[in-house]
């Protein structure tokens, strides 16, 4: 072997201990990248839905209406593969000229758990105003 040929297998060798080192960097910083994508989805998810709920509830003209069609509203939605649980944890409904306030909790399953840190929570709140308003004509 000449001194060539040795000198382009060294190169060779250099070039696949820096593949490799820079690899063990690169992929875990992509898949960390990933999750906070899947973060930031689940966390725009989680608003809609408290405010769909919240929309609901502001349209009934009382508060058990209201928590049924928050619910319901809730139910609609499709939940994806890293969304584990959604529910509605609080709705307050303070009446004719008030506000209708929806609280949601929201799972999420990271797709890329890393130790310690295999899913996330969110609590979202969301407020409207109430425009259902019973009919005056029609008795309690």
């Amino acid at each position: 072997m000449n001194s060539k040929q040795r000198k382009q297998n060294r190169t060779r060798g250099a070039s696949l201990i820096e593949a490799a080192l820079g690899a063990l960097i690169l992929v875990p910083i992509a898949l960390l990248i990933v999750d906070i994508m899947c973060l930031v989805f689940a966390n725009s998810v989680n608003d809609t839905c408290a405010k769909n709920c919240a929309r609901a509830g502001a349209n009934q003209p009382n508060g058990g209406a209201a928590n049924a069609a928050a619910e319901k509203a809730l139910a609609t939605f499709q939940k994806s593969g890293i969304i584990k649980s959604i529910v509605l944890s609080d709705l307050t409904y303070q009446g004719e000229g008030g506000n209708c306030i929806c609280v949601t909790d929201m799972v999420v399953n990271l797709p890329v758990p890393f130790p310690g840190f295999t899913s996330a929570n969110f609590r979202n709140r969301a407020v409207e105003p109430i425009v259902g308003t019973a009919d005056p004509t029609k008795p309690n």
